[in-house]
């Protein structure tokens, strides 16, 4: 029995009977309503109304042919919605056809309604179409947003209907889909389904009885990419369709009647008939409905990876099962792809640091030992920016072709940063091991690489650590490593070094600085000093430089060179450069508050504040917040920095510069790899570094290194700042060699933002 039809709980409408108390009575209110027209007050808009009247006068009587209105269910219209709700996986499938004043719900797969209102559907807005109409979120739809099933207690979300159009042309109906859940994306082969299934209602339809429906499902599945297998109770094929044959070679001739184990592995197949069987005597089968993945089996005996998605129905000749599926061996392979890419480093082929740490990982979980070596090259970055990235490419990639050789089956090499490999040896503790190997990878390194005609002379750094002696923990074993790899580094290189009990007093204390580290940025307290910038020819002030401060409550105030390389390393280090970008705009708000014109000021960020992908955002909404623009702020990089930069951090610089920002490329000449990567920075500015400018006068190869800089920075259209000047001799000095600016004691000490008397004589 049907249950009574009541608006507020049918889950088709529709808001387009907007004209009913403008309309007439009768057949030709409904026309003109659902096709959205009001037919009155000019004569073009009679003329339209009397054109419609006739069409919906045919569409009716075409409709009263099929004498369906009011008749009650039939399986064949049942087990097209049944599949439809099965195929688009959604609660709700109906077959509706929409009368003079009724929508008749001839099937409703998922609800027990019969018919509703013709002005409450939407299934009478999909007559007006000719291609499916796909409502993806009712709520956010204008036209069905304030239909009470949308709003009330229902809930509906996604509509989906494909009109059924007989021969003739008839828009009859609607097939459609319905769920309380919105949707995003409705492809072309969805949109294509559907209207498939509508056609096959409006084949049953024509032909009107389940006896033909076989042939107007065969029709369907015949001309979709999917494959689908019906089977009986017994688990014989009882429908095979050409997408069958296509994936499993077998003719429908071979397989109806057979089994349906004959496309499933050997080995598998007790336990498929077990829970056939299970199924087929009325348990609830855990797969229906559900997208599962498993293993079948070709005509020629190979196996490929399949995904399945069962349904079970009421046949006529009993209980039914019905797959759809497809082959997704290519998926797979993608999958594994990325796996290795995941876990792989690209141009080498060896592990990454993700492979790495899960590799040591498992060896710390089973054994509960490991030793590990963490190696750094010693010349690569030389190497790199004199011969250029396709040299140093080709460079790492003979590396590990080495590494690997020397290796052998001893241990696992992975490249874990740049110029940085890492280096399981064994999964127990091992010192002479270790060694060994250590002192065998350094004499190795001794032999030149050639490449591209050039004999490359490459060195390692070798630190090594040893699990449980050193550490247990993952994390913390590689920090000891990389703090032997660090002694080894300074050593000079070329060497290794055990982590040891004087290193490990050097942990204890780097770990309870950065504790301090972190109590320092929730106490605030950080402060910026100020240093001024000026033109060297009149003294008149061009900028200022902010400078980190660490006001320590015990050892008073601190400079950078006591906690920033610490700092920069650290997980506070981006909440610290976020406050120095704020700060700074802040302060030179203030300044400009009180009258004192400073041009512009420059800071220093932090790496990590460079590769977080939003550093346009912060420093745009910390111009914004103070009321800045940003040709006010320039900001200054590091060689290590530039040294670092992927396209990313140099896509971000450059939209920084074309914004306005300036960019100084701080200690200029200070590096190898500057001339090399200066080409690559969209810098607006170089600062020369205070050592070339202290030894003015005194060396001659300062005064041609300044002179050099200047030249360049000329020929490249950059500005020029010298730093370190302390007296007027270095001053005049700087000017001959045509450095126009600079900054140092001689014109003032860095002070906090309150302590400016300095800046009011000389931005007043």
């Amino acid at each position: 029995m049907c249950e009574a039809a009541r608006p507020e709980r049918f889950i088709c409408s529709s808001s387009l009977a907007v004209h009913h108390e403008l309309c007439s009575e009768g057949p030709e209110r409904n026309y003109l309503t659902f096709c959205g027209h009001t037919a009155y007050g000019a004569p073009h808009s009679i003329g339209l109304a009397v054109k419609l009247y006739l069409a919906e006068t045919q569409r009716l009587a075409a409709l009263q042919s099929y004498a369906l209105l009011g008749t009650g269910p039939k399986l064949a219209y049942d087990q097209v919605t049944a599949l439809g709700s099965k195929l688009f996986d959604v609660p709700i499938c109906m077959i509706s056809l929409v009368g003079e004043a009724e929508q008749w719900l001839k099937s409703h797969h998922g609800t027990d309604l019969c018919s509703t209102e013709r002005s409450l559907s939407f299934c009478a807005y999909t007559l007006t179409m000719d291609e499916p109409l796909v409502v993806f979120d009712a709520p956010v739809d204008p036209r069905f947003r304030d239909h009470p099933m949308v709003t009330g207690e229902a809930g509906v979300r996604f509509y989906a209907g494909a009109p059924l159009i007989n021969a003739e042309g008839h828009h009859l109906g609607a097939l459609c889909i319905i769920d309380t859940k919105p949707r995003s994306a409705f492809s072309a082969v969805e949109r294509e389904l559907l209207g498939d299934l509508a056609s096959v209602a409006i084949t049953i339809m024509e032909k009107r009885r389940a006896g033909l429906l076989n042939r107007a499902i065969g029709g369907f599945a015949n001309v979709i990419g999917l494959a689908l297998i019906i089977t009986d109770a017994e688990g014989r094929i009882t429908f095979w369709n050409p997408a069958a044959k296509t994936l499993f070679g077998h003719a429908p001739s071979e397989v109806i009647g057979r089994p349906v184990e004959l496309i499933i592995p050997e080995r598998f197949r007790a336990e498929h008939a077990a829970g056939f069987k299970k199924v087929a005597a009325g348990c609830t089968s855990k797969l229906s409905g559900k997208s599962v993945e498993l293993v079948a089996v070709r005509q020629d005996g190979t196996e490929f990876p399949i995904e399945m998605r069962m349904a079970s129905w009421l046949g006529p000749a009993g209980v039914e099962f019905g797959a759809q599926i497809h082959d997704i061996t290519e998926r797979r392979q993608r999958e594994r792809r990325l796996e290795h890419l995941a876990h792989h480093d690209a141009l080498t082929g060896l592990l990454n640091r993700t492979g790495f740490r899960e590799r040591l990982e498992e060896c710390l979980g089973m054994h509960r030992a490991a030793t590990i070596l963490a190696i750094d090259l010693d010349g690569f970055k030389a190497v790199n920016d004199t011969f250029g990235h396709a040299v140093g490419d080709s460079l790492l990639q003979a590396i590990a072709i080495r590494f690997t050789a020397l290796l052998e089956q001893t241990g696992t090499i992975a490249r874990v940063g740049g110029d940085e490999f890492a280096l399981l040896l064994t999964c127990r503790e091992d010192v002479v091991a270790a060694r060994q190997c250590a002192a065998r990878l350094i004499e190795a390194f001794q032999e030149p690489f050639q490449l591209a005609g050039h004999n490359l002379q490459i060195g390692i750094s070798i630190g090594i650590g040893l699990a449980p002696i050193h550490a247990e923990d993952l994390d913390e074993l590689l920090l000891r490593a990389d703090l032997a790899l660090l002694a080894a580094k300074k050593a000079g290189g070329r060497c290794m070094r055990m982590f040891d009990a004087p290193l490990a007093g050097q942990l204890s204390a780097r770990l309870a600085f950065e504790d301090e580290l972190r109590v320092a940025t929730e106490r605030g307290e950080w402060q910026l000093f100020y240093q001024p910038q000026v033109r060297l020819s009149d003294n008149e002030l061009i900028g200022v430089e902010a400078l980190l401060r660490w006001n320590h409550p015990q050892h008073g105030l601190l400079t950078p060179a006591t906690f920033l390389e610490t700092l920069e390393t650290h997980l506070v280090a981006y909440e610290v450069g976020t406050w120095v970008i704020d700060e700074r705009c802040r302060q030179l708000a203030a300044w400009r508050k009180e009258g004192l014109i400073v041009p512009r000021m420059g800071l220093n960020l932090f790496a990590v504040q460079f590769v977080s992908g939003i550093l346009e955002k912060t420093i745009s909404g910390a111009l914004e917040a103070h009321g800045l623009l940003p040709n006010d702020l320039e900001l200054e990089i590091t060689e290590t920095i530039v040294l670092r930069s992927d396209d990313q951090v140099l896509s971000s610089l450059i939209a920084l510069r074309d914004s306005g920002v300036h960019i100084a490329f701080d200690d200029f000449g200070t590096g190898f790899a500057s001339l090399a990567t200066l080409g690559q920075v969209p810098v607006t500015r170089l600062k020369i570094d205070r050592s070339f400018v202290r030894d003015l006068g005194h060396t001659p190869q300062s005064e041609a290194i300044v002179s050099a800089v200047v030249s360049l920075a000329r020929s490249l259209h950059l500005e020029v700042v010298a730093e370190g000047i302390e007296d007027d001799a270095q001053r005049l000095r700087l000017l001959r060699l045509g450095c126009e600016s600079g900054q140092g004691y001689l014109f003032g000490k860095p002070v906090s933002g309150i302590d400016h008397s300095w800046l009011q004589q000389l931005a007043a």
